[in-house]
């Protein structure tokens, strides 16, 4: 096995029972919905918002196709979604990973079926951590650069893919594709890795986009964070 710089779950459709898909497939439909009920849709229409936004969803894509792998659903690369959902928000990052899982199901020739559980467990549930980190940071901690930083940044990008991880093993485990000695000897042992990793590369991205770009950034404000210190 090789090591790459981050962790990605995939659930091809031979390894999985149908109703676990209909399942997910069932529920993505529902968080699509609820997604297209928030999203700010006009923002679509800023021209550089959007090519920044497609640049993202393509920077994903690759991430996400460039792999390697002790399992056929056990691949190893960076994830990525931390830095799309701080940068234009959950609403606008669930859609970029609904695009992106898509776009990697049709660059892999898989099958469609397998989307829903795929999108929501490599995707959604790192937007999800990372919204809530942010949330809780904005309502407990100081406006401080370091403080988005470090726990927005780095924190949530390691907690979003120990989640993604462990959800992961637990899905294999409730569906026999792989056993807990197997995976306590073969897996678990490289969270704490990846956990570094993905931290590390996700900060790095945001210092530079608050640094450099902090116009891309929707989480941040520079009156907040900086300007009023």
């Amino acid at each position: 096995m090789r090591w790459s710089a981050g962790y990605r779950l995939d659930f091809p459709a031979h390894m999985f029972p149908k109703a676990l898909f209909w399942v997910a497939n069932a529920a993505l439909f529902f968080v699509v919905l609820a997604t297209l009920r928030r999203v700010p849709l006009k923002r679509l229409w800023n021209n550089e918002f959007l090519h920044v936004f497609l640049g993202a969803c393509v920077v994903l894509l690759l991430l996400w196709n460039t792999r390697a792998g002790v399992l056929p659903a056990l691949n190893f690369h960076m994830l990525g979604v931390t830095a799309v959902t701080l940068m234009f928000g959950w609403a606008y990052a669930v859609m970029a990973v609904v695009l992106v899982t898509a776009g990697s199901i049709i660059a892999q020739d898989g099958q469609w079926s397998t989307l829903g559980l795929n999108a929501l467990v490599t995707g959604c549930v790192p937007v999800l951590i990372t919204e809530l980190l942010l949330r809780f940071a904005r309502r407990r901690l100081p406006y401080n650069f370091f403080v988005y930083v470090y726990i927005n940044g780095f924190l949530a990008a390691g907690l979003s893919i120990l989640g993604v991880g462990l959800l992961g093993a637990l899905i294999m485990l409730g569906v026999d594709a792989a056993s807990s000695d197997w995976l306590g000897y073969q897996y678990l042992p490289y969270l704490p890795l990846i956990f570094f990793a993905e931290a590390i590369i996700n900060g790095m991205i945001m210092t530079a986009m608050v640094a450099l770009r902090p116009g891309w950034v929707a989480s941040f404000d520079d009156n907040l964070y900086i300007k009023n210190k």
